[in-house]
């Protein structure tokens, strides 16, 4: 009886869990892999923290060696081999030796594309000057440990994305003076609207990082070393030591596209929910590939290595015969930025927007335990659903509080429909050390409830900071403590204090038909403020969402 032959294109995460779930599956098929490095299963998600020196040794990224494959799994791993091209109507492949440059061709019955993406490089002057370096691989790692062994007094890390930012802090972490420039207005622009990106941004310039937002690179100038002295932008020319293009990624499809294979807008390899390409015989999966999201039902490609290692496992089930599916994605996504950790999932508001959702939101700051037990530290909430229906389209949680937990919660409601009533109600674990009664996911569900049913009436941090730029006629009116407003407040010609404790001895002094905005610290009073209002006759108040906490600007101390 013939046997299976199963060849895997890519050695790093899709391919190498296709291939071990293959052998699972069928002890009986010919598998195997095909990389033209020298790493397989290599945890690049952890270059950073190799960089810094956190992880000290590069033999802790390597997840799994050759040896491992050959001897527990039999399966043969070709290192250091390129594929060249795909002939589909033979099913074969060519392959070149990436040192000797031997070429030759192997047979395949089921094919596996798991070929990753690829750094996006612009075309500028001066790009290929060395002390310019991009983040994929061990060898790029290395290539900046080594480059970092000279003097580096300043880096320019361009792209204020996941890999910028925690290339950022591992550089910091060295002592090196770091500047972090993005074409974009903040900061994670892919992952965080604009009000939790700016909370995130005090914390990063805290750091000593310097941020050059909405700049454009233009190009590159060397130094006397012949090194990169300096980046050129629209605003100026900075002097560094050292770059990092962190400008985001691109799928790995041209070996796809040559052959044929039907390619996404994106550029992604498509695929159906087996992971099937349009030639019934090739999978594909990982970073080269389109996934389903599943709260709009569009195409979206998910470069991260959780996705690669769910696509290698369905993938291996269905080259060896198997029927199983691979539903789609949220782009769930979490990095730690210093001190706060920084998560998302399903869609910014931003996002919905664009797609014609009619948005619900809640900025809620909260803490990760209950605040009488000892240590609980702050973490902000946003909660997005759709008007109406009240399902939940997506969230974001940033601060050095548990956002992980949250941010999981989240995506599992995301992941089966759930609605902001649900969320409302779950029965998450409660105990002081590690919640609240209410946790802040139901708070921030209840906001939109709120909101849903007339109760809240809400405004943005940003609309508010509009207003007071065009000197619009309205009160704003803190209504914390003397001691809190003291300490920070929102300085402005319309602002005016009166603690919440005294607002109902104030009534008759506030006009009943001016524009009143609330705020406090975390809105909870400021909501309460406006419900009193309101139920004293005043026609047009709302609380500021977040408050004080995620106001995003500049506030001051009293004079």
């Amino acid at each position: 009886m013939k046997r299976n032959r199963i060849i895997v294109i890519g050695g790093n995460a899709c391919g190498p869990k296709a291939a071990a779930r293959a052998r699972r599956c069928d002890p009986a098929s010919e598998i195997t892999i095909i990389e033209q490095g020298y790493d397989l299963s290599t945890a690049t998600c952890g270059l950073p923290y190799y960089i810094s020196g956190v992880i000290p040794n590069q033999s802790s990224l390597l997840v799994r060696g050759a040896g491992y494959f050959k001897d527990v799994l039999n399966i043969e791993v070709m290192a250091g081999t390129r594929t060249l091209s795909i002939d589909r109507k033979s099913q074969t492949i060519a392959i070149a030796d990436v040192k000797t440059g031997a070429t030759s061709t192997r047979d395949y019955d089921k094919l596996v594309i798991a070929t990753g993406s690829i750094p996006v490089v612009p075309r500028l002057d001066g790009i290929r000057l060395g002390g310019i370096f991009t983040l994929s691989t061990i060898a790029d790692a290395n290539a900046i440990k080594k480059h970092l062994s000279r003097p580096v007094k300043k880096a320019v890390i361009i792209g204020a994305g996941l890999v910028g930012m925690e290339m950022a802090e591992a550089l910091v972490l060295l002592g090196i003076e770091v500047t972090v420039v993005d074409m974009l207005d903040r900061l994670l622009p892919n992952l965080l609207d604009f009000e939790m990106a700016a909370y995130l941004e005090k914390l990063v310039k805290s750091k000593g990082i310097k941020l050059l937002l909405s700049q454009k690179v233009t190009g590159f100038e060397g130094s006397s070393s012949g090194l990169v002295g300096k980046v050129i932008t629209a605003g100026g020319a900075l002097e560094t030591d050292m770059v990092l293009l962190a400008i985001g990624r691109k799928p790995n499809s041209a070996l796809a596209g040559e052959a044929g294979l039907a390619t996404g807008a994106g550029g992604g390899i498509a695929v159906d929910r087996h992971l099937q390409t349009s030639d019934p015989a090739i999978y594909a999966g990982g970073d080269c590939v389109e996934n389903t999201h599943l709260v709009t039902g569009q195409k979206v490609l998910a470069p991260l290595g959780s996705t690669a290692n769910k696509h290698g496992r369905v993938i291996g089930s269905n080259v060896t015969g198997g029927k199983e599916e691979f539903p789609g994605v949220l782009n769930t996504a979490i990095a730690k930025v210093f001190d706060y950790t920084v998560a998302r999932t399903g869609l910014t508001e931003q996002e919905a927007g664009r797609l014609g959702y009619e948005v619900v939101t809640a900025l809620v700051p909260g803490q990760e335990h209950a605040r009488y037990y000892p240590q609980s530290k702050d973490i902000i909430v946003k909660l997005m659903a759709e008007r109406g229906s009240g399902r939940l389209l997506g969230g974001q949680v940033v601060g050095p509080g548990d956002v992980a937990k949250r941010i999981d919660v989240l995506a599992s409601a995301l992941t089966f429909g759930a609605t902001v009533d649900a969320m409302a109600n779950t029965d998450l674990a409660y105990a002081p050390p590690y919640n609240s009664a209410m946790d802040p996911l139901h708070s921030a569900a209840n906001v939109i409830r709120n909101k849903q049913s007339g109760l809240a009436e809400a405004i943005t941090p940003m609309a508010v900071a509009d207003k007071i730029k065009k000197g619009a006629n309205f009160i704003l009116l803190d209504v914390r403590s003397e001691e809190e407003w003291k300490g920070n407040h929102i300085e402005a010609p319309q602002s005016k204090l009166i603690p919440l404790d005294s607002l109902r001895q104030y009534l008759d002094k506030l006009p009943k038909d001016a524009e009143i905005i609330t705020y406090c610290q975390t809105s909870v009073r400021a909501y309460q403020a406006q419900r009193i209002l309101s139920g004293a006759g005043f026609k047009n108040v709302k609380f500021m969402d977040g408050s004080i906490t995620t106001w995003p600007y500049e506030s001051t101390g009293a004079k």
